[in-house]
């Protein structure tokens, strides 16, 4: 790795440069570019004598424990949390049995060279990944890859050249690994622009966690910028400026300062509750996974749980989760949380989020649609008794609740209930105790359930709305898809239906009912979800300060009067428009600032 070439006094002046990316983590930072030229290591293809195999398998081996000691080294130096469990997922990646031993065979049986055998097992996983539906797993691929070239780097004696911009930089380069983004913070670079990954990719999660302002995959940048050059990254909007004039740059310096204010303003208030004006509670919790760390919900105010994304449990492991590592789990985030509830969704894996860990038959043409999540629980028993005991003998620790994802049927529900059942059997029979006042729920994001609310609300506790695969599924959308993400609208008359139904007939039955999608963390639709009769909302942690003083700075009486007006609209576009009017004119600060990229969209939509 090395820095590019800086331009200088000779250079000739190139015009100004904006480019769109994704917002991967909130921001605004400015300054010179460090650019870092990452060429991919040269992998020599070899063959080598039989007698060699033992021999090239251990150089292969020893060089996995150095990388592996390298990631350790650099763990230690960091506190704990969210950072060192990305860094301990890679060097659990390092272990992975499967990648090992596929190696190990292209060594013996092919004669490769250790760094060819490397290689080529890399890529059979990086296209396995990339085919993926999810997002996560799609990001893993550029995980794979870095802790290969690293290997690769140690097995040839090669020691990478360590990034060290100039505090106040920012830094371009085509990806970064978490251990490159950790070195970037103690650095205090200005901000972060890469070519490749996404919002889950383990740089842009690492990012948001240190607090750097992002914008990821920006197709192209490393060949229009050079070190040296002023650069703008906006991490609100998803926008790189690249030599700006100097009238714009004093307008994005005064931005960023303002952004920095209403931040600091902001998170002085997130212990206060979500209480309108007039006397509305909206009880605001968090979402989290595995990978997260569980102390981030509460520094940024969260009421408990809301979605605790148990599948994570499942990625980066050598054998399936047991019973008691369920139990320990469930007991850790409870015991945090308490007196707040947890609200824990069974695993929700399937051929559109896989696992190692769970075979599947055949690959499935459309894997939203396949055998996923209960179904798939359900077809697994024993992996979903195990994690059912676990979560029931963790309820003894505080308010644990249960929810079963992907339900479309009364009898789905019904054949989830009775796992349950089974489950708490098989604990009585055991002489395990648990608590009987568990709380049992179900998601509600497909169509069929939303419109059978009703129903379902007769046998749970409580009901949660996702609306990232409601709006997915009602709309006929792939929200993963490019060629139609503009189909996505979370304003769409029928989700406003939907959403408003299922609202009533929780309220009907004295059912809670929760929002835990993308819309809850989006400024622009709290009054209007609130409005639909939602009082509960569940998102990122890093966006319930904007949410909580949104809910404080409101009345009820408005957000009734703006649902009414939305629900009047016959397009999701007339919808859009009323919804940005109101609340550009009510929070320009808030929708500025924490609207993300789609609110810059829609402002060059007009």
């Amino acid at each position: 790795m090395s820095d590019g070439a800086e331009s200088g006094p000779g250079a000739p002046a190139q015009p100004r440069l904006v480019r769109e990316g994704v917002p991967a983590s909130s921001g605004i930072g400015i300054g010179r570019a460090y650019v870092v030229d990452r060429r991919r290591v040269h992998v020599p293809r070899t063959r080598i004598d039989k007698e060699a195999i033992e021999a090239e398998i251990g150089r292969f081996l020893e060089a996995l424990r150095d990388t592996r000691q390298e990631i350790e080294v650099i763990k230690t130096r960091l506190p704990h949390g969210e950072h060192r469990a990305i860094l301990k997922a890679q060097q659990m990646m390092l272990r992975d049995p499967d990648l090992i031993g596929r190696v190990e065979q292209l060594i013996a049986e092919e004669l490769r060279c250790a760094e060819w055998a490397l290689a080529t097992a890399t890529d059979e996983i990086h296209d396995m990944l990339d085919q993926a539906d999810d997002e996560y797993f799609r990001e893993r691929s550029s995980d794979i890859t870095f802790l290969s070239e690293q290997v690769i780097l140690a097995l040839l004696g090669d020691n990478p050249e360590e990034i060290t911009p100039p505090a106040g930089s920012v830094v371009v380069a085509y990806d970064l690994s978490p251990a490159e983004t950790v070195q970037l913070h103690r650095c205090a670079v200005a901000g972060i622009v890469t070519a490749a990954g996404g919002k889950t990719s383990h740089s842009a999660i690492m990012a948001r966690s240190l607090q750097i302002p992002a914008v990821v995959g920006v197709a192209g940048i490393l060949g229009e910028v050079m070190s040296g050059e002023v650069v703008v990254v906006d991490g609100v909007r998803g926008a790189v400026i690249v030599r700006p004039d100097v009238d714009e740059l004093g307008g994005h310096e005064l931005e960023r300062d303002e952004y920095n204010a209403f931040e600091q303003r902001i998170q002085r208030e997130h212990a206060f509750p979500a209480i309108t004006v007039d006397g509305r509670r909206v009880m605001t919790r968090a979402n989290l996974s595995l990978s997260e760390d569980i102390d981030l919900g509460r520094r940024y105010g969260a009421e408990g749980i809301g979605l605790y994304r148990s599948e994570y449990m499942f990625m980066n492991r050598d054998a399936l989760p047991t019973e008691e590592e369920h139990y320990l789990t469930a007991k850790t985030v409870i015991r945090r949380y308490s007196p707040y509830p947890v609200v824990f969704r069974t695993f929700d894996l399937g051929s559109d989020k896989p696992s190692k860990l769970l075979s599947f038959a055949k690959a499935e043409a459309n894997p939203a649609m396949g055998l996923r999540s209960l179904r798939l629980a359900l077809r697994e028993r024993e992996i979903f008794l195990a994690q059912l005991r676990g979560l029931l003998r963790a309820s003894l620790h505080g308010p644990l609740h249960i929810m079963l994802p992907l339900v479309g049927s009364v009898e789905e529900l019904e054949d989830g209930i009775a796992a349950v059942e089974e489950a708490r059997d098989q604990l009585e029979a055991a002489g395990m105790a648990y608590a009987s006042d568990f709380s049992l729920g179900v998601m509600i994001e497909t169509p069929s359930a939303a419109l059978i609310a009703d129903l379902l609300a007769s046998r749970v506790d409580f009901m949660s709305i996702g609306t990232n695969d409601l709006i997915q599924y009602t709309l006929a959308v792939d929200r993963d898809n490019d060629d139609v993400d503009y189909l996505y609208q979370p304003l769409h008359p029928a989700i406003l239906r939907l959403i408003r139904s299922v609202a009533a007939a929780g309220a009907a039955h004295d059912v809670p009912v929760s929002l835990c999608g993308e819309m809850a963390a989006d400024p622009r639709y709290t009054w209007v979800l609130v409005g639909l009769g939602i009082k509960e909302l569940s998102m990122s942690p890093s966006a319930l300060p904007v949410i909580k003083h949104i809910i404080r700075q409101s009345s009820a009486a408005e957000m009734d009067a703006l649902t009414a007006a939305v629900l009047e609209a016959r397009t999701a576009r007339e919808a859009d428009e009323i919804v940005l009017e109101v609340m550009r004119e009510r929070f320009p600060e808030h929708l500025k600032h924490g609207g993300g990229r789609s609110a810059l969209v829609e402002e060059d939509d007009g």
